[in-house]
């Protein structure tokens, strides 16, 4: 077996991360496109009834998410590592914490329905605990994100433009975060605004990965 190439195994990571997680955000039980029903985020036992009705395509879900996005951070790790002594690394090595943070809390989110979809606990903390982190992993992952496509914007040999557009969209998912807790009755509509944010970024990131394999 050949020595496998970081930089292109990153670019794949930058690919196949952001639409194992994409893909599985907007499929999962009571999400983005309403699978099972789109429960008010406030009420527990909606939101259990739902992913326990749908416990095998909650329990998929639950695992590919986190397997995604920790991709996609492995990837955006070594992009900016790669920025280090050029323009745009300050700005990209500060944000890239607040991502990976974001990823742990999404984690530890999943975590908590896969224990509702598989049946071990049908508790309402879950749920709650679910809706409460959620926000603030959603707001870290806007200031990374943010900072890391401003960072990206800058280099010469990336496009400026779609940089720009993917740090727009972390700046929407950045504010939506804050919105949410004031309005929860309107988390299923906000969802779908990140949802479509999410896109952008992970277009980004597929152009970035796949600029990288090509070396």
């Amino acid at each position: 077996m050949g020595t496998l190439d970081a930089k292109k195994m990153a670019g794949y990571c930058l690919m196949l991360g952001p639409i194992i997680a994409l893909v599985a955000y907007f499929i999962q039980p009571g999400g983005v496109l309403g699978i099972g029903g789109t429960p008010d985020p406030t009420d527990s036992a909606e939101v259990i009834k739902i992913i326990s009705s749908n416990s095998t395509l909650g329990i998929i879900t639950s695992l590919l998410v986190p397997i995604g996005l920790i991709t996609l951070i492995s990837g955006l790790m070594y992009f900016v590592q790669s920025m280090q002594g050029g323009n745009g690394y300050a700005l990209a090595r500060t944000g890239l914490p607040f991502a990976f943070v974001s990823v742990i809390g999404w984690t530890i989110t999943t975590g908590f329905s896969l224990s509702i979809a598989t049946g071990v606990s049908e508790s309402p903390v879950m749920a709650q605990a679910f809706f409460g982190i959620n926000i603030p992993a959603t707001a870290l992952f806007g200031v990374g994100g943010i900072l890391i496509a401003l960072g990206a914007s800058t280099r010469e040999e990336l496009n400026s433009t779609l940089s720009l557009g993917a740090a727009l969209a972390a700046t929407v998912v950045f504010i939506t975060a804050f919105i949410v807790p004031f309005v929860p009755d309107q988390a299923n509509t906000i969802n779908i605004v990140t949802g479509l944010c999410f896109i952008i970024y992970t277009i980004w990131s597929i152009i970035i990965g796949r600029g990288m394999i090509k070396g």
